[in-house]
């Protein structure tokens, strides 16, 4: 994390005006909680103009409500991200202020974002259950998700409340519609986190316009501390900490993401997606909206403590600067955001499907937004490249909640597109590390979890020369977990796991991890019994124990029986083409593996499976059988391996 710091007179009179505005603040729950409304500062300092917000704070804690970090990094008392009187801050920044010390997060309050002529544009809660949440109107007297729509199912007590707002990603995107009805990635996520001395306010997603002036107020109590000595007592000047932010990017469908410096387009790849579904998506006339036209993000590295949401953007690439160098990270998990997610209308959220609805969860019920558990959600796309960078889920899981927590699920599912690629890539989390549907590649990549660290629905997905890593399950240390989930679509591949290696970390123990599970009953009669060659995934087209092992290496965790047999008998038995299988197996060493043990009540380690060894073989029915061949792609010596 990087904080510009502002000039010696420009971080003096900022201080000053910070100072002076302590003890301003309201407390009530009025939309508007300071009468002051004239514009805010304009330092010029060179300094202070030029900087902006870094989007990435600390790694999260262990407690998606508290993100806090007793990190040992200090920033100087009193400076703020936007500095006051920047004029080139980002749209997607987040707001930042340093204190003596480590400051302490509150329980009630608000921080409210003006326009320069007084128009409230944003306004942030510490606890949404209580008082509602101001996402979609920000001048509401009443907000539209009341405390009463986010509480009423909302009866898990062992997890904490606080410091909990509701953001709809995608807030400033028009252009992505559901019967021209705008769609949104609804989540629950920290107001706040705390990083060394350094406080960080992430605002509502999409509410900043380009080449506008705003002022920030807070609320006395949202934060406490002092500040050079001073007990900071929250802010009400419009003059304390105002800023402008910078022009639009040049590119519709180009754009950089960095989280320090003065040169990229975004502080966010939010922030990117933001622009790329604007211009290049849904019912944009840009040119920039055909599937022939390559969009890229590109990201410089950094820690980006965020979650993501694109939707129907096509030839997509999201490039890292180095694989270990660039981390995309959140913490996100069941018992926070419940379900695997989908995005969804206003009208449908507050519907009797969502809020609505009562979700068994560990230790009572969760509201229930829709947007889901992933770290990135992907609907609708086509050839979407992730390239050279990681993206990890930082839940740490524990035995008082449910912890599936996955780092994407990739939610396309299209026989004629749904292409991800995922190339020297590192995927880190626990439980369902990755959910995939489609047409997936991974290549080269590293994928660590626990338990079905692999699942989904997909038609094939090819996991070549990548290391899938088993971890130790906190929860349950003597476990061993499964590395794949199996839900496959009928008639299709499935998973297919090519020239590449089962590892663990050193403390799982050895006999301990199966190859795959079929984790749910899928009866035949209506599952798994029809080839989907139209329309949408039902019942019948999925639930398939597609698996295959094909020339890999495996560690000594791997169960000497191999197939955990949790629902028997299993729903497809083994062919060429179909069923769990392996062929070629090998020790770490590339020795040929004893699979003389191997339970094959319901696998084989004999049939040929040469119709699925390369990636072309397992794409052939890509586009009713057009074929699909991804080229072998090369990298930069920073990408090569990992340190993960």
């Amino acid at each position: 994390m990087m904080l510009y710091r502002m000039s010696a007179l420009a971080g003096a009179l900022a201080l000053a005006g910070l100072l002076a505005a302590c003890g301003g603040g309201s407390s009530s729950d009025s939309s508007d909680s300071s009468t002051n409304t004239s514009s805010g500062g304009t330092s010029s300092s060179a300094s202070s103009a030029s900087s902006s917000a870094a989007s990435s704070s600390a790694a999260s804690s262990s407690s998606a409500s508290t993100q806090s970090s007793s990190s040992s990094s200090t920033v100087a008392a009193g400076t703020l991200v936007p500095a006051n009187g920047a004029t080139a801050a980002y749209v997607d920044t987040s707001l930042q202020i340093a204190f003596d010390s480590a400051p302490t997060i509150g329980t009630s309050g608000y921080i409210n974002i003006y326009k320069a002529d007084g128009t409230l544009v944003d306004k942030l809660s510490l606890n949404a259950f209580s008082t509602g949440s101001w996402v979609v109107d920000a001048t509401a007297s009443t907000p539209t998700l009341t405390s009463t729509l986010l509480s009423t199912n909302n009866s898990a007590a062992a997890y904490p409340l606080n410091n909990t707002e509701v953001d709809r990603l995608g807030g400033s995107v028009s252009t992505i519609q559901s019967s021209s009805v705008e769609l949104y990635r609804w989540v629950f996520r920290p107001t706040i986190s705390v990083s060394g001395n350094v406080a960080t306010i992430k605002l509502h997603d999409g509410k900043l316009a380009s080449g506008t002036s705003y002022y920030v107020t807070m609320d006395s109590g949202v934060l406490s501390g002092s500040i050079n000595g001073t007990a900071f007592s929250g802010i009400s000047s419009t003059s304390a900490w105002a800023f402008k932010t910078k022009s639009d990017p040049s590119s519709q469908s180009s754009v950089t993401v960095a989280a320090s410096g003065t040169t990229a387009d975004f502080r966010t790849v939010q922030g990117a997606l933001d622009w790329l579904m604007q211009n290049c998506a849904g019912t944009s006339t840009n040119a920039c909206n055909s599937s022939s036209v390559a969009k890229t993000i590109t990201i410089a590295d950094g820690t980006y403590n965020e979650l993501m949401w694109v939707r129907g953007v096509n030839n997509l690439t999201i490039s890292g600067a180095t694989r270990d160098g660039t981390v995309v990270q959140a913490e996100n998990f069941e018992q926070y955001n419940v379900g695997t997610g989908a995005s969804l209308t206003q009208a449908s959220l507050v519907g009797s499907s969502y809020l609505g609805a009562s979700k068994s969860e560990s230790g009572g019920t969760r509201a229930y937004l829709g947007g889901g558990r992933a770290v990135m959600l992907v609907e609708s796309v086509d050839l979407l490249t992730l390239n050279q960078f990681t993206l990890q889920n930082t839940h740490v899981k524990s035995s008082s909640y449910n912890n599936q927590a996955e780092t994407i699920y990739f939610n396309s599912a299209s026989l004629t597109g749904g292409r991800l690629l995922a190339t020297y890539m590192n995927f880190l989390s626990a439980q369902d590390t990755i959910q995939i549907k489609g047409w997936d590649w991974f290549y080269h990549c590293l994928i660590k979890g626990d338990v079905d660290f692999i699942w989904g629905v997909p038609y094939a997905a090819v996991f070549e020369n990548s290391e899938l890593r088993t971890a130790v399950d906190p929860t349950d240390a003597t476990s061993g977990g499964h590395v794949i989930e199996t839900r496959a679509a009928y008639g299709y591949p499935g998973f297919v796991v090519l020239n590449s290696s089962l590892t663990k970390e050193s403390a799982v123990p050895d006999n301990a991890t199966s190859l795959a599970r079929q984790a749910n009953s899928f009866p035949v009669a209506t599952y798994c019994n029809t080839m989907l060659t139209t329309g949408s995934l039902a019942n019948a087209n999925y639930g398939c124990n597609n698996v295959a092992y094909i020339n890999t290496k495996m560690g000594t965790h791997i169960k000497t029986k191999g197939w955990l047999y949790t629902y028997t008998p299993a729903i497809t038995t083994p062919t060429t083409t179909a069923g769990y299988r392996e062929s070629g197996s090998m020790d770490l060493t590339g020795a040929t593996l004893d699979v003389s043990g191997r339970d094959l009540t319901y696998a084989s380690t004999s049939l040929d499976l040469s119709g699925l060894n390369t990636r072309s073989k397992a794409f052939a029915q890509w586009s009713g059988s057009t074929g699909w061949a991804p080229a072998d792609v090369s990298c930069s010596s920073s990408a090569c391996t990992t340190s993960k």
